[in-house]
This record gives structure tokens, C-alpha cells and sequence, in this order.
């Protein structure tokens, strides 16, 4: 939620695009992205669950909310949020214009810390409305693996910005000049907490929270 234009390195026709960071050294996790208006990904995967937060309140705050991620109780895949706040569907967020998505503002960070009985190596979300103040940050056993912020998005195809599922009276996307992109976090190394925030602006928005193990990266843009 920024009135930030995500700046382009020109609108690139590969067929997969790999987000670079400089502070990656290749030891640690790559990031791809879907192509534009995919809400999920298409990664293949041995184990994976997704939290869709559409069964929560809508405009909450949850001091822990713990998740099993469309898995049902007997999920191998679990974890609980701590701060998580929950809006309903709008302009900013929520995947295909519905149901209810999370959210980060300045000086209201979230976490995920996971609880899993099988290895994970993947997390993934739909961004929506991203912009530079956007921050994820990686943990295992406290000690930080990985980071990405809205900076770190070298490479947007014209398709990526604006709301796909949201549109303004005059038929224009909403909120034109910012990212709505599915990204995908592939690790080298093991992650068990992620922390959601933001530095300044109007707020981190995001959905389908997915974790898991996975087999092969899928098909990007």
C-alpha cells in the first residue's frame, strides 16, 4: 500500500525471470516469480500447505493464531502467527478480490514461527500492492538466513502491476504503480520463522502463506 512507483528494468520477455539481490551469494535461497495474475504457485512439491486467512476475522489482530495451513489437525505442517492482522478484501489485497489477507504496518510487525514434522525448505506469498518499505526476513534458530525487501525487485513485467482482481471506476487496475506478484522462496538452508514488516508507508499486504518442501521450481515468467 504505497504511492511509490517499484521502478522496472524494462519490460523483460524471458521466460523465467530469477529476482537478484546483492546481498545473495547464491548459498542460500533463490527467488522467482509467477507470472503476472497467478495467485499460487506453480512449484511441484513432497509436502506443502497454504494459508489462505479467509476463515479468520476480518480487520483483527491476533496476539497468536496458530495455523495448520488447509491441512487439518493432523497437518505435518504447522505454525503459529504472532501479531497477525487481518483485513477483508480490497483495493491492496486479497487473492482474486475476496475473502481476507494479512497485513503488516510500521511499528506492527508479524511473525510466523513454524512447527513442521517434515523438512521445509519453501515459503511462498501473493504480495499485493508491494512496494520498497516491504521487508521479509528469514530466520533459523534465531540467527537470520535470508532477507528481501521491495528493493530487491530488479525485474517487473508491466503485467505485475496493479490489482488483477480489483478495478476502479474509470476500468483501470487499482493501484496502478504498484507490484501484485506471487513469489516463491526457495532455500538451500533450513528456515523455521519468518517476519513480516514494514519501515514506513501505509502497509505490507499479502496472502496465501505457503510452506513446504518442494521438488522443482515450477514454470515463472
Amino acid at each position: 500500500m504505497f504511492s511509490t512507483r517499484i521502478g522496472l528494468l524494462g519490460f523483460l520477455a524471458a521466460v523465467q525471470i530469477i529476482i537478484s539481490f546483492a546481498d545473495f551469494d547464491g548459498s542460500n535461497a533463490i527467488v522467482t516469480m509467477e507470472p503476472a495474475g497467478r495467485t499460487n504457485s506453480s512449484a511441484t512439491f513432497l509436502h506443502v500447505g497454504v494459508e489462505r486467512f479467509d476463515h479468520l476475522e476480518r480487520h483483527w489482530k491476533y496476539d497468536e493464531y496458530v495455523s495448520n495451513f488447509g491441512l487439518g489437525a493432523s497437518s505435518q505442517i504447522k505454525g503459529t502467527y504472532f501479531g497477525l492482522i487481518t483485513v477483508a478484501a480490497d483495493g491492496y489485497g486479497g487473492a482474486g478480490g475476496r475473502g481476507v489477507y494479512a497485513a503488516a504496518y510500521p511499528g506492527n510487525s508479524y511473525s510466523l514461527r513454524l512447527n513442521a514434522t517434515v523438512p521445509i525448505d519453501y515459503f511462498g506469498l501473493f504480495g499485493t500492492a508491494m512496494g520498497r518499505e516491504d521487508a521479509l526476513t528469514f530466520y533459523n534458530n534465531g540467527e537470520e538466513v535470508f532477507k528481501f525487501t521491495g528493493l530487491d525487485l530488479e525485474a517487473l513485467r508491466l503485467e505485475h502491476l496493479g490489482n488483477p482482481s480489483w478495478f476502479q471506476r474509470n476500468g483501470l487496475k487499482a493501484n496502478p504503480g504498484l507490484a501484485y506478484v506471487f513469489l516463491n522462496f526457495f532455500f538451500t538452508v533450513p528456515y523455521d520463522q519468518v517476519k513480516f514488516e514494514q519501515t514506513e508507508g501505509d502497509g505490507f499486504e499479502s496472502d496465501n502463506h505457503t510452506v513446504g518442501s518442494f521438488t522443482k521450481l515450477g514454470v515463472t515468467q
